[in-house]
């Protein structure tokens, strides 16, 4: 399915990637995103308030997001809980934050044989048994 994103995009100002830098980590890598200019990651549905994908974050399972509001110049900084550091893509009811009624990536994987595949994959891993060949 394509075409459920939001179509926002914005670049990060120098300031907010500064203040981002200084965001502690208990990873041993903080993987950033590689993008110069950040799409929202919000549903394609009415909103003002956009977040984007930033960096890793300060928890184990968030992420910081890149906020800014419609007809702002300003941008925020936010340290959410990210679902997909916690859901798998056969939960119902994925969001990309704690509180946001979007639906994250993992809501429109397709076809749905890869996400019932990639939960199969997570649960042999967990268990310590080989996939079979």
């Amino acid at each position: 399915m394509s075409g459920y994103r939001c179509t926002a995009t914005t670049e990060v100002h120098a300031a907010t990637r500064a203040a981002a830098e200084t965001i502690g980590s208990p990873r041993d890598g903080i993987d950033w995103t590689s993008d110069t200019i950040l799409q929202c990651l919000i549903e394609d549905v009415a909103h003002d308030f956009h977040a984007a994908f930033l960096r890793t974050g300060a928890r184990p399972d968030s992420n910081v997001f890149l906020c800014w509001t419609d007809g702002s110049p300003d941008q925020s900084l936010a340290d959410l809980d990210c679902c997909l550091g916690r859901r798998t893509p056969m939960d119902t009811g994925c969001t990309i934050f704690a509180h946001h009624p979007g639906l994250c990536e993992w809501a429109y994987i397709d076809p749905p044989y890869i996400a019932v595949t990639a939960r199969a994959d997570q649960l042999l891993k967990e268990l310590g048994i080989s996939p079979p060949t």
